[in-house]
């Protein structure tokens, strides 16, 4: 036995095997300094400090419906309290119109850059929301939807409020 381990340790190595044993080393050495810097949490923890979700508030309305003539206008100050206000500013807001209550949404009802939900509705997967109605949005997964006019100021808007400052990181 120990002839065998001396014969197999002097016989000379093939390229293959030089090129592997110094991978190996290299990769050891690299372990180790990852370990010691703490490299991985502090990458986590800067990756994820970094993402911001992607906010989306989708309003959902027709050109023949009365409440959501209401809320868009500037007597009720329903929207403009929204468009106003400082959570605002920290998300995208699109509106899916159609002409009629009763019509059903199309493709042209969209705007270009979330028509993914109107894919996602001939699907199956999600549903319109009624009129007026708000889908909020974290990074394309729908987390909340409102409806009405009625407890706007009691209840939608400061929901949604709550929302933005939650994903937004401005708790």
């Amino acid at each position: 036995m120990p002839h065998e381990a001396i014969f197999l340790a002097s016989r000379p190595y093939s390229q293959l095997e030089k090129v592997l044993f110094a991978m190996k080393k290299w990769l050891g050495y690299i372990f180790v300094l990852i370990a010691a810097l703490g490299l991985p949490s502090s990458l986590v923890a800067q990756t994820q400090g970094s993402s911001t979700p992607e906010l989306l508030l989708v309003y959902w309305s027709a050109m023949d419906c009365p409440y959501c003539k209401h809320w868009e206008s500037e007597a009720s100050g329903m929207e403009s309290s929204l468009k106003n206000s400082e959570e605002f500013k920290k998300l995208t807001y699109r509106v899916v119109k159609n002409k009629s209550l009763t019509d059903p949404y199309v493709e042209e009802d969209f705007p270009p850059d979330i028509r993914w939900i109107k894919e996602r509705i001939d699907r199956g997967e999600e549903k319109p929301l009624g009129k007026p109605g708000w889908g909020f949005y974290v990074d394309r997964v729908r987390i909340a939807k409102f409806y009405g006019t009625k407890k706007w100021y009691e209840k939608n808007l400061p929901e949604i409020k709550r929302l933005v400052a939650k994903y937004s990181g401005g708790h």
